[in-house]
């Protein structure tokens, strides 16, 4: 019998209360649904979306918007449902979601009134939803955990994923709770990542699983894979609260929490559930890099904020900038103050001022070994900068390193 697929959107759309894209050959026909946002956020995200070739598949987006995809096996006619809120968006989400969709920042209201209409499911609740409208248009019987796992993973981590002993090692427990360690320096390890991922420092994190494992953790389970599982949670759980120190929505971070650990309890395979450790670690991280803290987060910005940390023992002069950038330097400097409402010399320190926090907080560098790794000409220059723009002493900070005093934030 012939799928009568007008009439299944339609239904589905009621159902669910979320938007239902009706494609055939790859076009789309229409949209069902009673409220609608012009443009379309699926359609900026129709490209990966499409790209899973499966009878049903999800997507999500680096804003927490889930899709879901159903092909008919037999015909070319295709079902979208979405976006589906992970969590309730505040003002500051929807307008991250504004400019990924190159909206002015004057929609707001408008873009949170629409996503605010839409019903917010759990994951595991949207992913019973397309197993259950996929066997009604395919006839195929596919569990939640097969639908969730059979995922391509899309991560930082992949490119580094290449070989079995960088497979090990990311299959090396990191972040165990504190104490479980049999060594030592577990508390230095936790400082680390954490503070990394409190920074946003990406190249960290990747350094800090590519080191050799420096012990293992206590048992917390009776067999690998719920050792595997309970260690996520841990980690997970520290990161999430790191991640919002440095800035992310407590909205994002906890909904990112909840669907790693939805995601790890649903895994067969302690390896596997390592890999999504990685991951979620990496991407916390990254979500934290990209924040825009208030100001502009241009690409001019961004690459100027790269050079500087890849650079960050060097005196860094403007000129040195621009040619790196091959940017011209009155050009540069005028843009860049436009973007980030500073100037690059101010924007510089201001950075080097952020790594001389971490270094305090987490190493046992001395002020003269921090001085020279931030490329000050001396220590006492250095003390003075860092007083200007912390209102204390650099061993005073220390000293407060417990977390009763805060850093400013980076840009």
């Amino acid at each position: 019998m012939k799928t009568d697929y007008e009439y299944m959107a339609l239904s589905l759309a009621n159902l669910s209360g979320l938007p239902v894209r009706l494609y055939k050959n790859g076009k789309l026909c229409k949209l069902y649904h009673h409220t609608i946002f012009k443009p379309d956020p699926a359609a900026q995200e129709e490209k990966e979306i499409f790209k899973n070739k499966a009878s049903v598949s999800y997507y999500m987006t680096d804003t927490l918007l889930f899709y879901g995809l159903f092909r008919d096996t037999k015909t070319e006619a295709c079902l979208l449902v979405g976006p589906v809120p992970a969590v309730r968006f505040s003002r500051n989400a929807v307008n991250r979601i504004l400019r990924s969709m190159g909206e002015p920042l004057s929609r707001c209201q408008e873009l949170m009134d629409y996503l605010h209409a839409l019903p917010s499911y759990p994951l595991n609740n949207f992913m019973q939803i397309l197993c259950t409208i996929n066997y009604f248009i395919n006839g195929e019987k596919i569990n939640v955990s097969d639908l969730l796992l059979g995922q391509p993973a899309k991560d930082l981590s992949r490119e580094i994923l290449k070989d079995q002993a960088l497979l090990e090692t990311f299959s090396a427990p990191l972040l165990p709770p504190s104490g479980e360690y049999i060594i030592h320096n577990t508390l230095e390890l936790e400082r680390q990542l954490l503070a990394s991922v409190e920074h946003g420092r990406t190249k960290e994190i990747l350094a800090l699983y590519n080191a050799p494992p420096s012990g293992k953790p206590g048992i917390m389970a009776g067999d690998a894979l719920r050792q595997e599982q309970n260690l996520l949670i841990c980690t997970i759980t520290l990161v999430t609260r790191a991640a919002i120190r440095g800035g992310l929505d407590p909205e994002t971070a906890f909904a990112l929490s909840d669907i790693y650990i939805q995601k790890s309890e649903m895994q067969t395979d302690y390896v596997e559930v390592s890999r999504l450790l990685a991951q979620a670690v990496l991407d916390f991280t990254r979500r934290v890099s990209e924040l825009d803290h208030g100001v502009k987060n241009s690409a001019l910005v961004r690459r100027v904020r790269d050079y500087v940390l890849n650079h960050i023992s060097e005196t860094i002069s403007t000129q040195q900038l621009a040619q790196a950038l091959k940017q011209n330097r009155t050009y540069l400097c005028r843009t860049f103050k436009e973007d980030a409402h500073m100037t690059i010399n101010a924007y510089v320190t201001q950075i080097k001022m952020d790594e001389a926090c971490r270094l305090l907080e987490n190493t046992k560098k001395t002020l003269a070994e921090i001085s020279e790794y931030l490329g000050f000409s001396s220590q006492s220059y250095f003390q003075n900068v860092f007083r200007r723009h912390t209102g204390m002493t650099p061993a005073t900070y220390r000293s407060h390193k417990d977390g009763s005093v805060r850093h400013f934030p980076m840009l």
